[in-house]
């Protein structure tokens, strides 16, 4: 008959039960007195008065000890249920997982929603409503991770509007049912294509070393100057975001700036302003480009579904001028918060060469870049000539099927997530039961739409912000009453997503400055704050002109 626990000893690997010989009761279980405590007090006393003798001696009184502890009945109790409490406290109960419950909160308001407006809007935009909810409130908590929202809305307009099984009480009630298709097709929108070639180039620059390298040889003309070198910090981070992730470049820029920093006196505020001044620069570089940050994807994804095509050319000619201003606005506050103390800034700047491979990069890099804003004249699509460094660097073994598996997909497909929300609004007509009940054409709609933004970003993500916030802009401006441009909202309220930057959790570049332990929270509120509102006030005030010269209705 096979042992009961009850009936052999513990084993010392799992139980491990130990005292320290106090009296404390209901504390943890390791820390409980019984004898256990005595026993393991006096085996040390037996190993220091047996080192001499022969290890059979020592394990003969170990095994006496043990047989002697064991035969009382209290002491097995004890352990069975210290066992048992163990066991008990390893098992994940899921209902009292904090993102479980809030999911199911998000559930029942979305069912909520769709009970409440049943009777007075039709079907779909009832059904599309509480998708809507629980996208929002999924988004804002992350109780489930950013792509798994995503993936989830489309599923959900999947089965709910497009109804592919012909199940009753579901689909369209007015005008014909949208195919399945129509909500697949994000995943493949032009813009994720688009954004697959970003990353693409950003992976081989950074595995064959080319944005390191480029980096370190910009960086040494601008000098050792304090005041130089923080300026050249932020130019070279802009510019990098603009053509790959900003996270990956915050993240390059941060360890060219250690070395730097680490020769500075720990009580001089430039540590904190050259720290500061990376993520900064990136979030303001992630205006610059659609492909330079996922609000700016969304926007341009939206825009082209609603017939307001933005080419690649256009949105840098009318963001590049508000980050160059922003930029060197940012430059001068940092430079007025953090004076420094010392003169100059040792900076360790020595930059390999480019070998064969990198110039390779470094060519279809820039083949690429400059296709992307001549489309116009040579009239292929920015999403197929992304494709070309997909194909170079994959085809020629640069890029390995590791790399490949390595890109940042859960971005692309939180991109497709909110381009399936704003096509399922339009087509369900919820955009214009939300529109009616904002005042459209008002003269401050957009600096609402903004402000709206940067508050919520700042909280939550802002790739996720801008996939609540844009279709409700385009919504408003395409209103029959509103006088506003609808290129002009979404890239108000892509840019404004950008310069959320208040807080440490607000963007990943401010996450990973913060985790270099120079900076804290009051840093980034009291610099992230000012910028964001200065940005703001460019966007609001500057964007329309702008957008009306270069880009006119």
């Amino acid at each position: 008959m096979p042992e009961t626990p009850s009936d052999r000893p513990p084993d010392a690997n799992s139980s491990k039960p130990a005292g320290s010989g106090s009296n404390r009761r209901g504390d943890d279980s390791n820390d409980r007195a019984h004898p256990i405590g005595d026993f393991a007090a006096d085996t040390v006393d037996s190993i220091k008065e047996v080192v001499a003798d022969p290890a059979a001696e020592l394990l003969r009184r170990t095994d006496r000890r043990l047989r002697h502890l064991w035969s009382r009945s209290s002491l097995k109790a004890e352990i069975a249920r210290d066992r048992a409490i163990r066991v008990i406290l390893s098992i994940r109960r899921p209902l009292q997982s904090r993102n479980v419950v809030i999911g199911i909160l998000a559930l029942l308001a979305a069912l909520l929603v769709v009970y409440l407006t049943a009777d007075t809007l039709p079907r779909e935009t009832a059904l599309m409503a509480g998708i809507f909810v629980a996208a929002a409130l999924l988004w804002a908590t992350e109780a489930l991770p950013l792509f798994a929202t995503a993936l989830l809305i489309i599923g959900l307009e999947i089965i709910l509007l497009a109804n592919p099984g012909n199940w009753p009480g579901l689909g369209f009630s007015e005008g014909p049912t949208p195919s399945y298709e129509t909500f697949l097709a994000p995943i493949a929108d032009p813009i994720i294509i688009l954004f697959l070639g970003g990353f693409i180039i950003a992976r081989a620059a950074v595995k064959e070393g080319v944005d390191r390298t480029l980096a370190k040889l910009v960086l040494r003309g601008f000098g050792t100057r304090p005041g130089n070198v923080m300026l050249g910090l932020m130019a070279i981070t802009a510019v990098f975001s603009m053509w790959m992730s900003n996270t990956a470049a915050t993240a390059m820029m941060i360890t060219l700036v250690t070395p730097m920093i680490a020769g500075i006196d720990k009580a001089d505020p430039l540590r904190v302003g050259l720290v500061l001044s990376v993520p900064f620069a990136a979030n303001i570089g992630g205006m610059g480009t659609p492909i330079s940050s996922p609000p700016n994807a969304v926007a341009v994804g939206f825009l082209n579904s609603a017939g307001y095509p933005v080419s690649f050319l256009e949105w840098m000619v009318v963001a590049v001028p508000l980050a160059t201003g922003l930029l060197l606005l940012s430059w001068v506050v940092l430079r007025w918060m953090y004076p420094p103390e010392r003169s100059s800034v040792t900076m360790n700047a020595d930059a390999s060469s480019l070998d064969a491979r990198s110039i390779f990069v470094l060519t279809v890099m820039v083949v690429t870049i400059v296709l992307w804003c001549t489309d116009r004249w040579h009239g292929l699509p920015t999403a197929v000539v992304a494709l070309l460094p997909v194909v170079a660097f994959t085809a020629t073994g640069l890029l390995t099927q590791a790399d490949f598996d390595s890109l940042e997909w859960n971005i692309l497909i939180l991109i497709a997530g909110g381009i399936a929300l704003g096509t399922g609004m339009q087509s369900t007509g919820l955009d214009e039961v939300i529109v009616g009940f904002v005042p459209a054409g008002g003269p401050f709609v957009i600096l609402a739409l903004a402000v709206t933004t940067v508050l919520v970003s700042t909280l939550m993500s802002n790739t996720a912000a801008a996939n609540l916030l844009v279709p409700i802009g385009v919504a408003l401006a395409m209103g029959a009453a509103s006088t506003l441009d609808p290129i002009h909202v979404a890239i108000s309220i892509a840019l404004a997503a950008s310069v959320s930057m208040a807080l440490p959790v607000s963007t990943p570049p401010n996450a990973i400055a913060y985790a270099s332990g120079v900076c804290n929270t009051n840093d980034f509120v009291r610099a992230g704050s000012l910028i964001g509102l200065v940005a703001l006030v460019l966007i609001v005030t500057l964007g329309g002109p702008i957008i009306a010269f270069w880009i006119p209705m």
